[in-house]
């Protein structure tokens, strides 16, 4: 017996055996589980023995939806998040831009949301070139799907002489139809010119530090998308840096890969050079295609139905037609591979669905697992098409922080209420796990377990539709064996399970008998991955 875990509070998320107090591990599998007396019982003269102080054991935590080379990218940069203001947002700016001249670099900033600003316009460029007018800037809003550019950017970049009536572009203008240094969703791919691409050795170190930072939060395994982090396909370098951390066995977490591909062509070249979906390399492995298919509320770009009530005339966008959606999807489902895609918008979630609907239809085959990430705006008659078609929601509780600031505005009361309603997909049976989308939030998933069941902001001052919460039980189980279960690793990790990995994360507070606000308070004492302690709190 390699380890024991012992005087602990285990919740096991496994009905056959739902709590005990003790845990054996061998070669990185749980071999037993019972009673402290039952499991000290089977200690040779090796076994390490760990004293979980009466503390909480839970499976560990899985976030099925996040971006680790962009979480370490924006660590890097200027970060505008929690700014009051664009003057604010001007002042950190400038704070950085000798450190950006010094580089010769351009000058970047992350994670702005103009909707907390005392005036809550979105910037141009010609507010940034109030910062510098000879180094070239570039701030990204916090959803990802909006990046503002100063003049000397834009002309960098060849993109200043663009009209409004001729362009292609996903761009902002202004009145006379000159642009304004607004780029939108895909069209920020030509930001991957502001960009020097990392070094292989670079790219690796980046996820060494990313898998760090999550394992001192709990987490174990993610589902990452990373392969258009640097272009539109940087697949083959992202996928060198993962496998040789792999199979140098360095790679601290498991990573699924959520393969993001633009186009069927992109899609198939990466299919024929052997990346065969469910591969596996160490913890590395190649999961599903991941598509994009509108962009967010806060930037106007999620494609609703009915338009935006408070932007009149405004509907968002579908970025791949009907057709060429289908292309896509077919691409994948027919190769056997799983698809996830962003859809935030109920537009682009209905033409999504009817995709899948088709796509499954015309070739069929076992268990796809097809999913939708964000399922945010929804009526109660498109939520259930999840079940009827068997459709994986994989959502973020943590967005309604700020969402239930501007849901209502945007769609109505009637339709917000019947959104992000995470109470039905239980109800329904539907298989929803959860996530953080970092660096668009960050990746703690207690904070997600507290909205996830109270639908409060973080200070209890607001709730949005109560009714639509989860139980702590239902909460924790989207963060472990329903993220599990995405990846189809159920039956080897999600639970604490006999035969299962050892994958375990404690906690300071039982959160199954605290108060739920409690969650904001409770901190991560050690995570454990194959039965090894990887973090343990000082």
């Amino acid at each position: 017996m390699d380890r024991i875990f012992y005087n602990g509070v285990i919740r096991t998320l496994d009905a056959a055996y739902p709590l005990c107090s003790a845990a054996a591990v061998k070669d990185g599998v749980i071999l037993r589980l019972g009673s402290d007396e039952e499991i000290l019982a089977l200690a040779e003269a090796g076994t390490e023995k760990i004293d979980l102080g009466k503390k909480l054991m839970l499976p560990g935590f899985i976030d099925s939806h996040l971006h680790m080379l962009n979480y370490i990218e924006f660590l890097e940069q200027v970060n505008l998040s929690g700014a009051a203001s664009l003057d604010e947002v001007k002042t950190r700016l400038s704070e950085g831009l000798p450190q950006a001249i010094e580089k010769g670099r351009w000058l970047a900033g992350v994670s702005f949301n103009q909707d907390y600003w005392d005036a809550p316009l979105m910037p141009t460029r010609k507010d940034l070139d109030e910062v510098s007018a000879e180094v070239p800037i570039v701030i990204r809003r916090a959803c990802f799907n909006m990046s503002v550019v100063n003049t000397k950017g834009m002309d960098m970049l060849g993109i200043l002489g663009e009209r409004e009536a001729t362009s292609d572009m996903l761009l902002g203008y202004y009145e006379d139809g000159t642009p304004n240094g607004i780029i939108r969703q895909h069209s920020q791919d030509i930001l991957a010119h502001a960009v020097t691409i990392p070094p292989l050795e670079e790219i690796k170190r980046m996820i060494l530090k990313a898998c760090g930072d999550m394992i001192e939060k709990g987490i174990t395994s993610v589902h990452s998308e990373d392969y258009i982090n640097y272009a539109v396909d940087s697949s083959e370098l992202v996928s060198q840096a993962f496998k040789e951390l792999a199979a140098e066995d360095k790679l601290p977490v498991r990573v699924y890969q959520q393969c993001a591909f633009r186009t069927k062509e992109q899609l198939e070249a990466f299919l024929a050079t052997g990346n065969k979906p469910g591969t596996e390399f160490g913890r590395y492995k190649i999961g599903p295609l991941k598509v994009f298919q509108d962009g967010a509320l806060g930037a106007r770009t999620a494609r609703l139905k009915d338009g935006y009530q408070n932007d009149p005339g405004k509907k968002g966008i579908l970025i791949h037609p009907e057709e060429e959606l289908y292309g896509l999807l077919a691409t994948a489902h027919k190769n056997g591979m799983q698809v996830v895609t962003h859809c935030i918008g109920d537009e682009s979630l209905e033409v999504t669905m009817d995709t899948y609907e088709r796509v499954m239809r015309e070739f069929p085959r076992l268990d796809p697992r097809h999913g939708i990430i964000h399922c945010q705006i929804m009526s109660r008659q498109l939520q259930e098409r999840f079940r009827e078609l068997n459709i994986l929601a994989l959502v973020q509780p943590v967005f309604i922080e700020s969402d239930m600031n501007i849901v209502d505005d945007c769609v109505g009361s009637e339709l917000a209420k019947q959104s992000y309603n995470w109470r039905a997909f239980i109800d329904m049976g539907v298989h929803m796990c959860g996530s953080s989308d970092c660096p668009v939030e960050v990746f703690d998933i207690l904070p997600n377990i507290y909205h996830c069941v109270t639908r409060a902001n973080k200070d209890g001052s607001k709730t949005w539709y109560p009714e639509n919460g989860v139980t702590i039980d239902e909460a924790v189980r989207m963060f472990t064996i329903e993220g599990a279960y995405a990846s189809f690793e159920e039956s080897v990790k999600g639970s604490i399970t006999v035969g299962k990995l050892a994958d375990f994360v404690v906690l300071d507070c039982d959160i199954y008998e605290a108060d739920p606000t409690e969650l904001l308070k409770t901190n991560v004492e050690m995570t454990v991955i194959e039965g090894e302690v990887v973090y343990k709190k000082r």
